[in-house]
């Protein structure tokens, strides 16, 4: 991959993470929550070691509730991921676009062959953030903020 082809795909990464911050900021400023910044580094094969932020939510007692870890910009049928990680679990949630990446497969029988081509993802109605509720199905859901209250109380049993 040539270095332009990179930092395209890293740029677009963290510029959609700042997307998702804003969100959250946005989401959570009525609640008197804190939400701390934090540079980290991030090695991936394909890009080396670059600097990303973590986002750390506090309630107003200053307890932590959640972060949102940023995991990498080079995902299998995503553009980059980040984790939602909780004192009782974690979700993972995946930026995809609006037409999908396409899984192609090619499909044999004796003489006859058809390629196949379907999406990785169903449900990517338009271009975001998204959290995969069933791997197996690969059925995606929007990350809004009806959503992402409710995988905070899911990953830290905590209710805005």
């Amino acid at each position: 991959m040539m270095n332009e082809e990179r930092s395209i795909i890293l740029d677009r990464y963290l510029k959609n993470i700042d997307t998702l911050y804003n969100n959250i900021r946005s989401w959570l400023s009525p609640y008197g929550s804190f939400i701390i910044q934090e540079e980290i580094e991030i090695t991936e094969e394909v890009s080396g070691t670059y600097k990303a932020n973590k986002l750390i939510i506090k309630d107003d007692k200053k307890e932590v509730v959640a972060s949102i870890m940023p995991v990498g910009a080079w995902v299998i049928g995503a553009n980059g991921r980040v984790d939602l990680i909780g004192k009782l679990d974690k979700v993972i949630i995946v930026n995809l676009e609006k037409d999908g990446t396409l899984l192609s497969t090619s499909v044999q029988a004796g003489d006859y062959q058809e390629a196949v081509t379907r999406q990785f993802y169903k449900g990517i109605d338009i271009s975001g953030w998204y959290w995969i509720e069933d791997k197996r199905r690969g059925k995606a859901h929007l990350l809004d903020k009806e959503l992402f209250f409710e995988l905070i109380s899911e990953v830290s049993d905590y209710e805005f």
